[in-house]
């Protein structure tokens, strides 16, 4: 009895105790709820009186004691401003804006002096504190002779006449101090096109080597991988210049802008969008997208230790500050401190970490409706009602393949994220397994290399998880042992709905849940899963298998496709992931057997440098496709046209090795606003991929094999003619200059437009007479966005066996898909100088003026491989009559 009272007595102080404990929380919560730390506000303001009461209600009532000012006359009496706040608010920090544009002289040197004066003035009104700034713009556009670049490296040499007169002196101990005012520069990280980041970035360069900058100030963008890159740069650059051995240092800080994200702000932005604010259209879509972006911005720049300025209009009321005070709660509610790698810190510090965050973000709930992840809840984004929450606290595998290797919008990723335990993302690679006709071969391999490198990059700066790479003669063996090795009971996959790939993961599936591994299939790679839909036979708007019937069909049975989630919360979900305490061996990308290109002649080149395999060059395709000029909205009317730089998206690449969704393609186009006459094409072109795959499915050996079988005993051209006929298709040297431009465009960079795929095949079956299951092959091989099912596809209706024959021909000479001739210009250069008519048909020309452009055939530029086309062309219709008659 002693006892139980002892332990109830215990009991009692403990539940005291606790709950003096919560309530302390709540009242220091209270108490600090209105103060907002690390936060600097812009002034916005009519007059003196206006500006008196703004920054009494900021510092009184929520503890602001920062303050910026914005320069945007030249009768703006910034000294003024300064003082009056300083008056009203002591010991505050003021950021003066100086702008170049406003601040100019005719006097020489006059606009150096005249700053310079105002840097005195501003040291004179600086407290003992040296809290002040000034943030020198220069804006947009044309440089003149006092800009912030030349200003600083001025300071710089009057600093050194001086000998640091103006910047240093020594305090009681013999330590450098500063003494004036701190210099502040601008800095836009978010500059869409590459040479203009590239000169922003060599300017800030330029400034910082001057050793007069003391704070940079990041202008408002919403593109968040941009702003962390930038982020991780500066603090690189800042880390490794603070060492004994370099006469330059940067000991800058960094401060954040941010909009408040409010409906009024949105339409003004969208109505009249500022100069040099790069804004994406998750942003601009709703008030909730907005803040979601604003809130990943604030997680960010807190993780890297900078402070935050709220800009104009600012907060003007307790209207704003609510915001502002919602903004914080939401940014700290899923605190995440620990996203930026830390330097010099071994695994066992890592593994701590690990340990730390998960004991913090993983709660146990009961009922069936509970789960284990304490994490912001993801628009669009739910868990698997397959995997138990008894699951969910194991470790899971991921793993990647050669059709979705990127990270947004990637079901089989989302749904292992929900493990609290560890995501380990895994790539198995296997020659053996890889090496049928139809596998990742070719440019296919340079493309997968690539994005797999790009990959292994981004999980490393991006998140707390990396890529697990595995060379192996076993995948299945391979696998098991993963999941033995990491304690991992489930492992996530997007199917690829190839013939191959339906074996694979099936004996795949059966051996891991053999052992007790829960297998969790998803879909990914296209807009519907093809082995979901059923097709009734009969004629309903169109033959079965053919578009229209099978789009109308997804949409009856399935409904439209799924929306994904935003980009923002997908940056989000990578900094909430964790992996494993312990991570299993792997090898990097590049010591994979993938595409090893040895020699002088680095054919893998070319292809990189037109598709690189990221997800942010992905994305920039998409987005300047959509921009207002960039092809989208002539699509059209310009999709055939090889000679017009922007008449594709170009994405196709980026869609086969799944860098960019499918889903999310699909509703930049349904989202556009353009007319449905205007977009349907395009938008029907995702159809056509999903309608490849549903064939496949339907006939797994339609690459190698008619559709209609007696298609099959079809008579094509054969032996050393045969021979001699594809051997100049394929090299580009079949004397036909459209055709001979296609071929060499594909040989040498992996890829050409729609348009002139259908005329390059059309001329080996209908003019050649050769088998489409060549061209098929080569296809394959030698396209970065090889898709075996799409080839197959288009290589049957070439062919005419396929379900949707093709009833035309495309004529090799007519040349309408070149109707300027640059294109074929530009991969035939030898027939360059040679006049529009006679550029697709050189034979036309005469001696001279043939000589006189430089052209030779049979020497220069081959004869025709077929001279009469009439003739080959009514050959290929006999022997399709003849087989048609037997059969």
């Amino acid at each position: 009895m002693t006892s139980s009272y002892i332990n109830l007595y215990f009991y009692f102080w403990f539940l005291l105790i606790l709950q003096f404990y919560e309530m302390s929380e709540s009242l220091s919560i209270m108490s600090t709820s209105r103060k907002l730390p690390n936060v600097r506000v812009e002034l916005f303001f009519r007059n003196v009186d206006e500006l008196r009461e703004r920054v009494n209600f900021l510092s009184s009532e929520y503890g602001v004691k920062s303050f910026n000012l914005v320069n945007k006359s030249n009768q703006d009496t910034m000294l003024n401003w300064v003082d009056i706040i300083q008056k009203e608010v002591p010991y505050s920090s003021v950021c003066a804006h100086y702008s170049a544009k406003y601040n100019k002289s005719r006097i020489k040197d006059g606009a150096f002096l005249s700053f310079e004066d105002f840097r005195n003035c501003m040291k004179k009104m600086d407290g003992i504190d040296n809290n002040n700034e000034i943030l020198i713009i220069t804006g947009s556009g044309p440089k003149g002779r006092f800009n912030s670049v030349s200003a600083l490296q001025n300071l710089a040499a009057a600093g050194s006449k001086k000998n640091d007169m103006f910047s240093s002196t020594k305090s009681a101990t013999g330590a450098k101090t500063t003494t004036t005012t701190k210099i502040a520069v601008a800095y836009n990280p978010f500059f869409t096109l590459t040479e203009e980041a590239t000169e922003e970035r060599r300017r800030l360069n330029q400034k910082l080597a001057t050793d007069q900058v003391k704070k940079i100030y990041f202008q408002f963008g919403t593109d968040l991988e941009k702003l962390r890159k930038s982020l991780d740069w500066l603090c690189e650059l800042r880390d490794n210049n603070n060492d004994n051995s370099k006469t330059t240092t940067h000991n800058f800080t960094i401060c954040g802008s941010i909009f408040l994200p409010t409906k009024k702000l949105i339409a003004q932005q969208k109505f009249r969008p500022w100069n040099g604010v790069f804004l994406n259209e998750e942003f601009l879509e709703s008030e909730e997208s907005a803040r979601g972006i604003v809130i990943e911005m604030m997680r960010l720049y807190e993780s890297y230790g900078c402070e935050i300025l709220i800009e104009a209009p600012g907060i003007r009321n307790e209207k704003d500050m609510a915001i502002v005070e919602s903004l914080l709660k939401e940014r700290d509610s899923s605190r995440n401190p620990t996203v930026r790698k830390r330097m010099n810190e071994d695994d066992s510090t890592n593994n701590k970490i690990r340990q730390e965050k998960r004991s913090d973000h993983t709660i146990t709930i009961s009922g069936d409706k509970g789960r284990l992840t304490k994490r912001r809840k993801i628009t669009g984004l739910e868990q698997s009602t397959l995997v138990s929450d008894k699951t969910l606290q194991k470790p899971a595998i991921f793993l990647f393949g050669s059709h979705d290797v990127r990270l947004h919008d990637n079901q089989a990723f989302q749904l292992a994220s929900f493990h609290s335990n560890g995501v380990i993302p895994t790539f198995l690679w296997c020659r053996k397994e890889y090496r049928g006709k139809w596998d990742v071969r070719g440019a296919l391999e340079v493309v997968l290399k690539d994005a797999l490198r790009e990959l292994e990059k981004k999980l490393l700066l991006n998140s707390n998880l990396k890529l697990i790479c595995r060379q192996t003669d076993d995948v299945i063996s391979e696998l098991c042992n993963l999941c033995l090795d990491t304690g991992a009971i489930t492992v996530y996959w997007n199917k690829e709905h190839t013939t191959e790939s339906r074996a694979r993961e099936r004996k795949t599936k059966e051996a891991l849940e053999c052992i007790g591994i829960q297998v969790i299939e998803c879909q990914s790679s296209l807009l519907y899963d093809p082995t979901k839909l059923s097709l009734a036979s009969g004629f309903n708007g169109g033959h079965w298998g053919t578009l229209m019937p099978f789009l109308k069909m997804c949409k009856k049975q399935m409904g439209e496709p799924r929306r994904p989630i935003k980009r923002y919360e997908t940056f989000a979900l990578l900094r909430e992931v964790d992996g494993p305490c312990t991570w299993p061996s792997s090898i990097t990308v590049n010591d994979l057997d993938m595409c090893i290109v040895k020699g002088k002649n680095k054919w893998d080149k070319p292809i990189l440098e037109r598709f690189p395999m990221n997800e942010e060059s992905a994305l920039q395709l998409m987005n300047d496709f959509f921009r207002s000029g960039g092809g989208f909205d002539r699509y059209e009317r310009d999709r055939s046209r090889a000679d017009i730089e922007c008449s594709t998206s170009k994405l196709s690449v980026a869609l086969r090795m799944g860098i960019i969704s499918p889903n999310e393609f699909y509703y930049k186009i349904e989202d556009s606003g353009l007319p449905f006459e205007d977009r349907k094409t395009i938008s029907r072109r995702l159809y056509w991929r999903d309608l490849a795959y549903f064939q496949l499915s339907r006939f797994p050996n339609m690459r190698d094999r008619s559709i209609r079988p007696h298609y099959d005993e079809t008579e094509w051209i054969s032996g050393d003619e045969e021979i001699r006929r594809f051997h100049a298709w394929k090299t580009g040297n079949t004397g036909y200059p459209l055709v001979d431009a296609g071929m060499r465009e594909l040989y040498r960079t992996g890829w050409m437009t729609q348009s002139i795929r259908m005329v390059v095949a059309s001329f080996l079956t209908e003019y050649l007479r050769v088998n489409w299951v060549r061209g098929c092959e080569w296809f394959h091989y030698t396209l970065a966005d090889a898709d075996s099912a799409i080839n197959a596809m288009m290589w049957q209706n070439a062919g005419r066996s396929g379900i949707d024959q093709w009833n035309f021909v495309m004529s090799p000479v007519a040349a309408s898909q070149d109707g300027d001739g640059s294109y074929t210009k530009q991969w035939v250069p030898e027939l360059s100088k040679l006049s529009k008519p006679l550029l697709h048909k050189p034979w036309e020309g005469s001696h001279d003026v043939l000589i006189q452009a430089g052209v030779v055939l049979g020497q220069t530029y081959p004869h025709r491989v077929v001279t009469n086309l009439k003739e080959e062309r009514k050959k290929s219709v006999e022997n399709l009559l003849d087989m048609r008659r037997e059969n």
